[in-house]
């Protein structure tokens, strides 16, 4: 059983739900201050993944076709558009402005596709222990309470989303272990990294206009290209 998949999304789920009973109680000064704490603390943890890189070129070359995929196949639209329908229903019939979107797009990417997130699916799934999403679910269980509290009702549903990225990921690593090399999770936590640094940069309005949705297929590119990368050069 994924003890560690399942505690990180139950964190999710109920950290979320208590951020939208508290949301109502907190000021705007307050709100846009936690806004940016969480903007700061996901530009430091992309930087620390960074740092894990075994080979930069490998990370750099997974970024950037993983961008022009994404950008190919409108990945930031097609969720925007999905965000917009949902949050009409939660909020009856309210339309989600271009903030609100670029705020939700954002916590997508630190709660479902996360290097942190998606190396402790892998590695529970390899391993059995699910340590890393046990101990990644107490941070992540407090960010859905504070952008609970931020963006209302849609936060403790991304549970579900990332329930499902998470169970495949730990589904597919029996089949991949063996082919997988620490080089090949050095480089792919850095590529994790530039995704979620990248958040960070967004959600802290340095850098607006960067379509983080976009960068996601570098993710599982990183493991090939790093491969590849490796027993060529």
């Amino acid at each position: 059983m994924p003890i560690g998949i399942l505690t990180d999304v139950s964190s999710v789920i109920v950290g979320g739900v208590l951020g939208c009973l508290l949301g109502s109680r907190l000021s705007e000064r307050w709100k846009s201050l936690l806004n940016n704490m969480l903007g700061m603390a996901a530009i430091v943890m992309g930087i620390v993944l960074i740092l894990r890189v075994h080979t930069l070129s490998a990370a750099v070359l997974s970024m950037i076709v993983g961008a022009l995929l994404g950008e190919a196949l409108q990945l930031e639209q097609r969720v925007n558009q999905l965000v917009t329908a949902v949050t009409k229903k939660l909020m009856s019939g309210a339309n989600a402005d271009e903030t609100y979107l670029m705020q939700v797009t954002t916590v997508v990417v630190l709660f479902c596709f996360s290097g942190t997130g998606w190396y402790g699916s892998l590695y529970e799934g390899m391993t059995g222990d699910g340590s890393i999403l046990v101990t990644k679910a107490i941070l992540d269980g407090i960010t859905a309470c504070i952008f609970g509290a931020l963006l209302g009702k849609i936060i403790p549903c991304l549970g579900l989303p990332q329930l499902c990225v998470f169970m495949l990921l730990f589904l597919v690593s029996g089949l991949v272990s063996p082919y997988i090399t620490p080089d090949m999770i050095a480089d792919f936590s850095a590529m994790g990294g530039i995704v979620t640094l990248t958040a960070g940069l967004r959600l802290s309005r340095i850098k607006t206009d960067i379509k983080v949705l976009n960068l996601l297929p570098g993710l599982p590119l990183a493991f090939v290209i790093s491969a590849l990368w490796t027993a060529l050069v």
